[in-house]
């Protein structure tokens, strides 16, 4: 870790002083004590005090989005190691943490995913790189702290600050519904050239055919002022309709990716060209609707904008969003994601880049003893592995490694693909 957090001393470093001994305290913190707050960190690591570590998230004068900048430059390069830069993706989501109290910046009575319904509490909107099976959050922004400025104008602008001003060449885009509803931002991303996936609600409306904008005529006996704005000249449909309509010689079923434990994740799936009104040209926009069924029954819609891909690669670039919650919840377990006790936005900020620094450092420790020893191991597995090194768990390290080591696939045909299959 004192190499790891010595390459990084400059981001952490002033004209006057640094800081950088107090960041691997911090990231230290956050992989090995019980309660990542400033107080519970520096009682169990005993090397600082609490208002050191609280000036070091609240005052100290590095930059939060020059730490974010450098982890997603610093990640991408590790997935071009890894021979990955093919298969990267940008993954746009929110989290949120309830708060008790009105005094934290951007606190207000919204939906929280940590709860399941509407709740006081802080939500972040994040974008996170993925390739294989390699997730590493790496841009974040507190919501609700500007007024004129939405969780979609939030998103627009990680989009374009990673593949534009970092010039990161993510091969897709995808998010969730909160996001794919709104027409504007697709017809942003298709004006950039980007592709993406993008999950939709089950009442948006499409088009089967094309269309054309015209004045709707007048009909005979109509009262009221005679109609001005452009109308599709065609029915549209909800995509839960069409659905409905679909035949079983309709559906494929596809294998997607591999699971943890051997499995394989399958799944029924439909694509279809349709059309969407694009409210950047108030003219129509080819798009592909990919419906997707799962065993249990769950059906799920997205609008997909990848030219030339097909159904499987539209069903395995649909399946990639997982893994931006699979990074939610590691972070909140192993790097206390949600376990920050500050109330201003620059300390909030100041912590998620500290967490997506010490992802970083979990995901450079895999890919390095996948590397160099054909080994491949979980987050759970590198901190668990540092805190015997440490001596922070009673756990020795050569239990540890016993454990690990029977995990390991049987079949060895496998081990260069393992960092795609294995989650």
């Amino acid at each position: 870790m004192h190499e790891f957090i010595f390459r990084f001393s400059f981001l952490f470093t002033s004209l006057t002083r640094t800081v950088s001994s107090t960041a691997r305290l911090y990231l230290k913190g956050l992989l090995l004590t019980r309660r990542r707050n400033c107080q519970v960190m520096a009682e169990e690591l005993g090397e600082s005090n609490q208002q050191c570590l609280h000036h070091f998230i609240s005052a100290s004068p590095w930059q939060f989005q020059q730490v974010m900048d450098t982890v997603t430059l610093e990640f991408y390069d590790l997935l071009k190691r890894a021979s990955l830069q093919t298969d990267t993706c940008l993954i746009i989501d929110e989290t949120g943490n309830p708060k008790k109290g009105k005094a934290s910046a951007g606190v207000k009575h919204q939906y929280c995913g940590q709860v399941g319904k509407t709740d006081n509490c802080q939500v972040g909107v994040f974008g996170a790189l993925c390739g294989g099976s390699l997730v590493n959050l790496v841009q974040g922004s507190l919501a609700a702290i500007d007024p004129q400025r939405s969780k979609i104008d939030q998103a627009s602008h990680l989009i374009d600050h990673i593949t534009k001003g970092l010039k990161i060449e993510v091969q897709w885009v995808c998010f969730d519904a909160f996001y794919g509803r709104d027409t504007a931002l697709l017809a942003h991303l298709i004006k950039q050239g980007q592709e993406f996936i993008a999950d939709i609600p089950e009442d948006t409306r499409v088009w089967l055919e094309p269309f054309q904008m015209r004045i709707p005529p007048r009909k005979p006996g109509a009262r009221g002022r005679k109609s001005t704005l452009a109308k599709p000249n065609r029915p549209d449909i909800s995509v839960r309709d069409y659905a409905q309509l679909l035949k079983p010689m309709d559906w494929k079923y596809v294998t997607i990716r591999h699971q943890s434990g051997g499995r394989k994740l399958k799944a029924w799936f439909h694509g279809k060209e349709i059309y969407i009104l694009n409210p950047l040209t108030n003219r129509k926009q080819l798009v592909t609707l990919l419906i997707r069924e799962d065993a249990d029954g769950t059906i799920k819609y997205s609008l997909c904008h990848c030219p030339g891909k097909g159904l499987k690669e539209l069903a395995y670039r649909q399946s990639k969003r997982y893994f931006i919650e699979k990074s939610f919840r590691e972070g909140k377990k192993e790097l206390g994601l949600n376990q920050y006790q500050t109330r201003s936005a620059i300390s909030y900020h100041k912590h998620m880049a500290m967490v997506m620094l010490g992802q970083l450092f979990i995901n450079e420790e895999k890919w390095n003893h996948y590397e160099q020893a054909t080994i491949w191991m979980t987050t759970q597995d590198v901190v668990h592995s540092l805190k015997s090194t440490l001596g922070f768990v009673k756990r020795t390290l050569e239990e540890l490694l016993s454990h690990i080591l029977a995990k390991q696939p049987p079949d060895k045909r496998l081990t260069k693909k393992l960092i795609y299959v294995r989650i």
